[in-house]
This record gives structure tokens, sequence and C-alpha cells, in this order.
């Protein structure tokens, strides 16, 4: 039987997996090959994704922004008002996991998730879903090993700049030619000018990673649970092992495949892998930028029992500042968790950095992690009675 180490070391030797590229599509289609051969039914479902939702959707609202304020200013304040308005439900949408997102402010390239499903038995009265990623992200400055520490301070100053344009955007609409609106639009101006700047050399600039830790781990371990799962099925319980595409540009593939396939709440468990090649091995308790949601209180629960039986090896995280895959079942009311690992200092380790390759991947942490997992979905399966 392969470890996740194994499937680790056949993943890495493409140079990354860039969403759209040619490399996400073969390692897709190698993967789907290895788990037609461990007995699963196996779709490649394709879907169109945008190429970047980090840098160039929200240069695109600021740049929004500036027109609304040249609107406000020079013609008519309430029609800039409400221009800024709209193009925050997309950005809004985007953050929370509901509803529109930027997808149709940036170009689309093709992705595909691996869909593996195993062969449908008598009294199955559980599903669990376990996802990880395949795509990989591209280093930009946004991430150098000197800044990836202030990556939420410099999110949250370039939305508050949005703030700033949008407070003097209400001025100029209740007090027109007021001094204070002027400066608000004009230092709202030139801080957007300076962030879109900023975020389009990122888009256009960098290259690919290879993604050892983010998230060729997370994908390896979905590979090794699914062949354990078919050697050892588990009674009362059906397996769905997806590896989702366009994870890095905002969870498109988990978004794609929760459009075409739908659960039953009340017995349906998500479970996604991501990040878990240094560190200590870490269970989110809910995910969410604007909206939170908190994650099942089962699988939470079970999270938490365990880790007390791993003194020191498993801990908890209520939230992350970037989303996973399972915010979106979440959102949609599923039962879901995310297991990641993070340094001792928070952070995740070579986090979309050129650093981020086999050698810095602690095969140790890869090796409890799986064994973690297998006992963590058999005891899932007990406590519902499943198993």
């Amino acid at each position: 039987m392969n470890s996740a180490w194994t499937y680790l070391e056949r993943l890495t030797r493409y140079p990354h997996r860039a969403v759209g590229s040619r490399e996400e599509a073969a390692a897709a289609e190698e993967a789907a090959g290895w788990l037609r051969d461990m007995g699963y039914d196996v779709e490649v479902q394709r879907f169109r994704a945008p190429r970047d939702t980090l840098y160039i959707g929200p240069a695109v609202i600021m740049a929004g922004y500036l027109g609304a304020a040249a609107i406000a200013y020079w013609w008519q304040p309430w029609v800039g008002l409400v221009f800024a308005l709209l193009l925050l439900i997309p950005l809004a949408g985007e953050m929370s996991g509901k509803g529109l997102d930027l997808d149709a402010y940036t170009p689309r390239v093709n992705s595909q998730n691996v869909i593996a499903r195993a062969p449908e038995g008598e009294g199955q009265r559980l599903t669990v879903v376990v996802s990880g990623h395949l795509d990989t992200q591209h280093a930009t400055w946004l991430f150098h090993p000197r800044f990836a520490r202030h990556v939420q301070t410099y999110l949250n100053v370039a939305y508050g700049s949005l703030g700033v344009m949008l407070v003097g955007l209400l001025l100029q609409a209740l007090l027109p030619g007021a001094r204070l609106t002027a400066v608000l639009l004009a230092v709202g101006a030139v801080l957007l000018a300076l962030h879109i700047a900023f975020l389009l050399a990122c888009a256009f600039s960098g290259g690919y990673i290879n993604g050892a830790n983010d998230n060729t781990t997370g994908a390896a371990l979905t590979l090794a649970l699914a062949e354990y799962f078919a050697a050892h099925p588990l009674p009362g319980v059906r397996f769905h092992f997806v590896l989702t595409g366009a994870e890095e540009v905002g969870t498109r593939g988990m978004k794609a495949f929760l459009r075409q396939y739908r659960y039953d709440p009340s017995t349906t468990y998500f479970i996604n892998l991501d990040n878990l090649g240094g560190g200590t091995l870490t269970y989110l308790e809910g995910e969410g930028m604007t909206l939170y949601h908190r994650f099942g209180a089962d699988l939470v629960d079970l999270a938490r029992r365990m880790a007390e039986e791993h003194a020191g090896k498993v801990k908890a995280k209520p939230n992350l500042l970037l989303p996973t895959d399972a915010m979106i079942p979440a959102a949609q009311g599923y039962q879901a968790i995310s297991f990641l690992a993070f340094l001792p200092d928070g952070s995740l380790p070579n986090y979309h950095w050129y650093s981020d390759t086999i050698e810095h991947v602690d095969k140790d942490l890869v090796s409890f992690t799986e064994e973690f997992l297998k006992e963590y979905i058999r005891r899932l399966a007990a406590q519902r009675g499943a198993a």
C-alpha cells in the first residue's frame, strides 16, 4: 500500500501545477488513473476558473472606486456612491463564500476536479467527502519571506483604503464641496492608486512554485486515504475523494463540485486537507473573512478529543486569513472541517514561496497526519453508528 509520502514524491515531480496550466491538467489525469486503479468510479470534472482573484479582482474594484470618485466629484455624487456600493457586492461574496464573486473581473482559464466515488453498497448511512486541492500558487512580493508575516496587515490596509474612499463618497453625496470630503477623496485616490500598482505588479511578476507543502501534502494524503479505505472499507460509509483544482484562486474547484453534486447535510461530512508539511497538526474551528462559518460540531468535537489524546501534537485554531475549500460546504450548511499544520509563530511553512519544495516537508508529520486521519475517520463512522 502506498503512503502519502509516495504520492507526495510522485506529484512533486511536476515543477508546478498552476491553475489552468498543462501541468495542473496532466497531474489531474495521472491522479485519476491512480484512483481508477484503486477501484473507484472516477470523473474529471472540467470547469472555467479565474486566472487570479487575489490581485487582479481587487485591483479592478479599486480602479472602479477611482472612477466612482471622479463621477461623484465632477458629476453626480449619488451616482458615484451607488456605483461604489455595487462594486462591493462581488468582493463581499468572494470573502464570505456566498453569492456573487470576482469571476467577472478577471481572465478565465480551464481547470478540473478529480472526483473518486466508491461503489455504492447496501445500508450506507454516512457520506464522507475527503478533499485536498491539487493546484499550486505563484510567488510574488506579497509573500516574500520578509513580508509574508504582514500579509494580513497589508490586506487590512488595502481594504481600509476602500473604506476611506467610501466615506468620502458618502460625504460628497451628503455635504458636496466640504473640505473634509475633498481631503478624504484625495487621500483615498492616492492610496488606491498605490495598491493598484502593487497588486498588478504582483499579478504579472513572480514565478510558479512547486507547492510541496501547499498543497501537494493535502492531495497526497487524500490519495493515500483513498487507497487505504479502498482496501479497508467501512460498512455503512460512502466515500468520495476529491482533488480540487483552482483552490488558489478562490476555492473555485470546490464551488464547481458543489454546484453539480448535492448531499444530505444531516449525513454528510467534508474533511479538507491543506498545508500539512511542517509544524503542528491543527484543526480549524471555523472560517470566514466577513461572515464566520463555524465548522461542524461533530467534526470539531472529535478533533478536540483526539487532540487531547495526542498532547502537544495536535492543536486548534479559530480561523484563517485566506479561506480553504472547507469554507464552501460550511457556508452551504454542511458539516465541514479543515486540517492544516502551522509553525510555532502561527505561519504556514514556505507559504507561497520558491522554497516550498519536498526537501522542506516534514516526513514524520505527514506520516503522523496520515495515521491520525485514518483513526479520525474510523471514529467518525463509529460515532455516527455507520461502522
